[in-house]
């Protein structure tokens, strides 16, 4: 498959960026593969409304079909034909706050969407994204459009172009809006019961979730995958990756760090460290080899970083890697949530 790259920088006025988008839109909406940008990660397009098409989605991720889909609309009245009509009160609700952004909520689903969109379920994950790219092609196309992250499967979700580099010769069309605002993907929210509980947590943290949704439900011990991201190894280096646990005190972790990269060493092997700004100095005057991923005072600079770092490690030649774990609150809770699946037993 030939491959078209297109640079579309958000920062072009509305309609520049729809000049420039028009025969990418024309094709996604007649059954082609499109990857574009949106604040949380760089999406795998196709019309979600033709089953043919979201075949074509999985043989090119080497996806499972049991792993369902975001549908992602730019324009609320798109929801005619993604959701039921018996959604619950709250949806409404919800949207008016969050949307657009990056929270996906899962709801009942309509009769135009195909099960494969939703593997199996009656429910769909449904969301607006905020960037400016993204809103423009899905509007052009006036359809819904399904996309999961645009990497091959199980690997880091991809934040910069170069990223999709391994998506090249599968999709028909990349559009390169440069290294992507959020770098984690949504936040999402079930509302297919009588409580609305967190599926995934993402940029929008439990604390500001629970301000304005004081009942809901933090469940992550699902078996069934209810929602993208639950059931299978995602974020995954080549690489072995250690994750060494938050305990409240950082020279005790930068210190457990150390130590594991010197058992490593003592089997010939060299790791690298993905660490944080504030232990730099302690890996550096060791010897140690490190990446810093950003500051632990903006823990969304290291949740821009992480997937980039985390592909870092092949890129560099590393067989083994070692992370700093985080806090698990806040943002914090986000970033070990992808760390964590990045670290499952292959």
């Amino acid at each position: 498959m030939d491959t078209k790259w297109l640079v579309v920088n958000d920062e072009l006025s509305t309609l520049q960026i729809s000049e420039k988008l028009y025969q990418c839109a024309e094709d996604l909406k007649n059954g082609k593969l499109v990857i574009f940008p949106t604040e949380t990660v760089y999406g795998l397009g196709a019309n979600a409304l033709m089953e043919n098409c979201i075949n074509k989605i999985y043989e090119a991720k080497g996806r499972p079909s049991d792993n369902p889909l975001i549908v992602h609309i730019a324009d609320i009245n798109q929801l005619d034909y993604v959701i039921s009509d018996n959604v619950p009160d709250i949806f409404w609700e919800l949207i008016d706050v969050f949307w657009p952004g990056p929270v996906t909520f899962v709801i009942p689903k309509s009769k135009h969407i195909p099960d494969i969109v939703t593997g199996g379920k009656n429910t769909v994950g449904i969301r607006f994204p905020s960037h400016p790219v993204s809103q423009a092609l899905i509007k052009l196309a006036s359809v819904p459009v399904a996309a999961p992250s645009a990497n091959i499967s199980g690997k880091p979700s991809p934040t910069r172009p170069l990223h999709l580099k391994e998506m090249e010769g599968r999709v028909d069309w990349i559009i390169d809006s440069g290294t992507i605002p959020l770098g984690l993907e949504s936040t999402i929210i079930s509302l297919a019961s009588d409580v609305p509980t967190l599926l995934r947590p993402g940029p929008i943290t439990v604390e500001k979730l629970k301000e304005i949704i004081p009942d809901l439900i933090i469940n992550s011990n699902f078996k069934e995958a209810m929602a993208p991201g639950m059931k299978y190894r995602h974020y995954a280096p080549e690489a072995d990756l250690y994750l060494v646990e938050w305990n409240d005190d950082l020279n005790s972790v930068a210190s457990e760090v150390s130590e594991t990269a010197d058992k490593l060493f003592e089997k010939n092997i060299n790791s690298l460290i993905l660490c944080t700004d504030e232990t730099r100095s302690y890996y550096s005057t060791k010897g140690l080899e490190f990446l810093s991923m950003g500051s632990r005072t903006n823990l969304y600079d290291v949740a821009k970083n992480l997937f980039h770092s985390i592909r870092a490690i092949d890129d560099m030649g590393y067989t083994h890697a070692i992370v700093e774990g985080f806090e698990e609150t806040g943002l914090g809770l986000t970033i070990m949530n992808r760390i964590r699946k990045a670290v499952m037993k292959k």
